[in-house]
């Protein structure tokens, strides 16, 4: 078959009619196009405002209640930009949230302050991109892969549209006949008045000798890690699919590992009666009369017991929270479980009355005090797990409740001032009193250093050890703290009491 060929058609039609059989680009209403371009436009100002009050709040400055405004400056931002999308119950969740999140810098800068605040955001940032409470933690998580992933790429866009700009398509004939006459008659008054007024001319000539500014590298660098940390707020909407992207589950046949019925079960028995051995020597040597041998002191016997006790109560409840799914259907291995866990927080009780005897003679230290926190988080966990066991509860059950009472720990813990304790306790018991570890708590024990030790804590701690509790005023707003005015309000009122006749 021949192909037929009309004749007549022009040469130039014949070229330029290819547009005829393409498929036109997919375009957008340009009215939508330029609102968007707006309010991108919109969100980059915004950045550039942020930035400039995070150098305000965080440059030459100790970090104080300034961090806590920031925070709350992004998130409010954050929020301004994804309001429309959100529904009104988790518009008030994101606000209590990171209220809750940034209350700990209020208190007091430090690094489980720290922790709590980027934690927290980072949970807010999630629920501001859209996430359910399900994809909540898995989103925060993903933000700390998906947020610099998704600056870079907005950089990159941005990038490149101002690298398309086509300086052809200006009319650069109205733009002159627009701006000549402006620009020329203004420079021309402009120069006719300073040379008739000569504090315009003196003022010209200082702002001709003056230089601008170059930018410390640090500040720079402080800048770039303010443009990293806030862009992702503003734009967590974009990063939604990303934050809640999971790989899609894969049938596979779970092939038989080392944790089995009979492993298992062999294991408890072992672990039974080992810890047998452990909790009998306790209640002989620690709750009964029975003396220890020669050479080994009752304080020695509570030391080297105390944290040894409490790595053992971690892995047993490691090992009976990867034992449990054997469990089921097997009542004899279900008691067994059972048996040991409960001996298993009896060293725990144990780790904790070695710990205070050994507190009695030697005095609170810092790692003594969290000892104390965790022995207490590792009993309440292994509860847990007792209960669970006991009434055939999921793993899902006991991760998210150890989960939960793990952070409103740290978050308590966050609010307590520590070394205060400390002092008040080994300047009020008779306890083998160590005058350089009291000098070097931090400024939270001169409140009780000055109540219980001398009237001038600093001053004595200077003399003897030429190191002391540093107590700071803040020189602005920015450095304030709550405990820091606690204390200087305290140090206050013990002056007057002194002073008083």
């Amino acid at each position: 078959m021949t192909k037929g060929v009309l004749r007549g058609v022009p040469l130039a039609m014949q070229q330029d009619g290819w547009w005829l059989g393409a498929e036109l680009p997919p375009s957008q209403p340009q009215g939508r196009v330029s609102a968007q371009r707006r309010w991108d436009m919109g969100k980059a100002a915004l950045l550039l405002l942020l930035i400039a009050l995070g150098d305000l709040l965080a440059w030459g400055i100790v970090p104080g209640v300034s961090l806590a405004v920031l925070g709350s400056a992004i998130v409010t931002a954050g929020l301004y930009v994804a309001w429309p999308r959100l529904r009104p119950r988790v518009r008030w969740a994101i606000i209590g949230g990171a209220a809750l999140s940034l209350l700990p810098l209020v208190e007091l800068v430090q690094p489980l302050s720290v922790l709590i605040a980027v934690t927290g955001l980072s949970v807010v940032c999630a629920a501001l991109a859209g996430l359910g409470r399900r994809d909540l933690i898995r989103g925060a998580l993903r933000l700390w892969w998906c947020a610099p992933r998704q600056t870079i790429d907005d950089t990159a866009t941005a990038t490149r549209a101002l690298g398309n700009l086509n300086l052809a398509q200006t009319d650069l004939r109205a733009l002159v006949l627009g701006w000549a006459v402006p620009l020329f008659a203004t420079a021309l008054f402009a120069l006719l008045l300073i040379g008739a007024n000569p504090v315009l001319d003196k003022g010209l000539m200082r702002l001709a000798d003056w230089q601008l500014p170059v930018p410390h590298v640090a500040r720079i660098w402080l800048w770039l890690a303010l443009a990293a940390a806030i862009w992702p707020v503003l734009v967590a909407w974009r990063m939604r699919e990303r934050l809640r992207w999971a790989a899609p589950a894969r049938a596979t046949v779970q092939a038989p590992g080392l944790f089995n019925a009979a492993s298992v079960a062999r294991s408890l028995v072992a672990f039974n009666a080992l810890f047998a051995v452990q909790t009998g020597m306790d209640l002989l040597f620690l709750y009964g009369s029975a003396g220890l041998p020669d050479g080994i002191s009752p304080a020695t016997y509570a030391h080297r017991g105390a944290y040894p006790l409490l790595l053992t109560a971690l892995l047993a409840g490691v090992f009976a929270v990867m034992a449990r799914p054997h469990l089921a259907g097997r009542p004899a291995l279900r008691w067994l479980m059972l048996i040991w866990l409960g001996q298993t927080l009896a060293l725990v009780f144990a780790s904790l009355w070695r710990l205070e005897a050994y507190v009695e003679v030697y005095g609170l230290t810092r790692l003594r005090l969290a000892a104390f926190v965790w022995m207490g988080l590792v009993a309440a966990g292994l509860a847990l797990v007792a209960w669970q066991t006991w009434r055939d509860r999921p793993a899902i059950w006991m991760i998210l409740r150890s989960g939960a009472l793990g952070i409103a720990t740290l978050y308590i813990c966050a609010f307590v001032n520590f070394d205060g304790l400390i002092a008040r306790h080994n300047l009020t018991h008779e306890v083998q009193r160590d005058t350089l570890a009291l000098c070097r708590l931090s400024a939270g024990a001169l409140p009780a250093m000055a109540t219980l030790w001398d009237p001038a804590p600093r001053a004595a701690c200077l003399d003897a050890h030429s190191v002391a509790p540093q107590l700071r005023a803040p020189q602005d707003w920015r450095e304030w703290g709550f405990r820091n005015w606690r204390v200087r309000n305290s140090l206050a009122q013990i002056a007057k009491t002194t002073a008083a006749p």
